[in-house]
């Protein structure tokens, strides 16, 4: 259990940079409901750290650090809330942290759509590990503690379309941003080391997938993928007071990939058209009757009864009359 938390704690430190992908996501509008998705597959991700340069003998030497991650399975989510029929609030879950966006579907087509998804995200992670050593004499010592935090903030745009068929696809840019502070101590006579590496990247993505609706019901499967074309950092560390310089590093790159497939619920969607023709038709009833009965009402100066309608009224109420007379002895 503790190993499974280790490697679902790395990408959020700093081993490989954040990213956060376009999964479960169409450029249709919802109305005004919710749509809830979870994303589950493969993640593979690859990174080459930033060249290093450094003197030996022999003259100087580059380095390069290169780290790969596999996760199954790998979860994102996606949150959508709709106000209008243009307007949606996106909410983002991925290793990169909490991502909330404005989405706004430009068009309003029966056949397919195009949206605009600007979204910041947010994340922090921390680990911290040390050996427990006993002594002859049984006492418990702590040895070499470490510890490291990591912060994440992306920003960017995706862009997104789907066709009324169930087919979607999306693109998109992001600026990732991530501060890593590590920190060891052999014993507690050692000096401590500090080392803070902030790394920031350029990364390209993109996803494509097909919708199957099963009333509110729908299963997505996808593959989306991104690049990280440039990759630099800064790293400054130091020991105990001292500060042992600071090194800017540039030459870094990577690229992941996430085939699986995404589960979402929505609720019924309503659109803007749908919530004022039922206004309407509450609000306007009761005017609707009123009208109905001044159609039916005579319009004009009243009519004079002829004769023989004049006899058979008086005829009616002689009829009437002895019944009246009963009820009255």
């Amino acid at each position: 259990m503790r190993l499974l938390c280790l490697l679902a704690a790395l990408p959020a430190i700093g081993c490989v940079v954040p990213r956060s992908m376009a999964l479960g996501m169409m450029a249709a509008p919802i109305g005004r409901g919710t749509e809830v998705g979870l994303f589950s597959g493969v993640g593979y991700a690859s990174q080459t750290g930033p060249v290093v340069t450094s003197t030996t003998v022999d003259g100087q030497q580059r380095t390069q650090t290169q780290n790969r991650v596999l996760g199954l399975p790998t979860f994102e989510a996606n949150v959508q809330k709709g106000f209008t029929d243009h307007l949606a609030l996106n909410v983002h879950a991925s290793s990169a942290g909490v991502q909330p966006g404005l989405k706004w579907t430009v068009n309003r087509s029966r056949v397919a759509h195009f949206a605009i998804l600007p979204a910041v995200a947010f994340g922090f992670g921390s680990l911290g590990s040390s050996q427990l050593v006993q002594q002859p004499n049984g006492a418990l010592s702590e040895v070499n503690p470490a510890s490291t935090t990591s912060f994440t903030f992306l920003g960017g745009l995706k862009l997104l379309v789907s066709h009324r068929s169930g087919f979607y696809a999306g693109v998109g840019y992001d600026l990732a941003f991530n501060r890593t502070n590590s920190g060891t101590q052999p014993n507690v006579n050692a000096d401590r080391t500090e080392t803070v590496t902030q790394t920031l990247a350029h990364q390209v993505m993109g996803a494509v997938g097909f919708s199957i609706a099963l009333g509110q019901l729908s299963l997505r499967p996808e593959v989306a993928f991104s690049v990280t074309p440039a990759l630099s950092q800064t790293v400054s560390s130091r020991v105990g007071a001292t500060s042992t310089g600071d090194q800017a590093l540039t030459g870094g790159f990577g690229w992941a990939i996430l085939p699986g497939f995404t589960l979402a619920v929505a609720t019924p969607r309503v659109s803007a058209a749908d919530d004022e023709a039922a206004s309407d038709q509450a609000s306007g009833g009761d005017a609707g009757d009123a009208e109905v009965e001044e159609e039916a009402a005579p319009s004009g100066p009243p009519r004079k009864r002829t004769g023989d309608e004049d006899d058979a009224r008086r005829k009616r109420r002689r009829q009437q009359r002895p019944a009246d007379d009963d009820e009255g002895d």
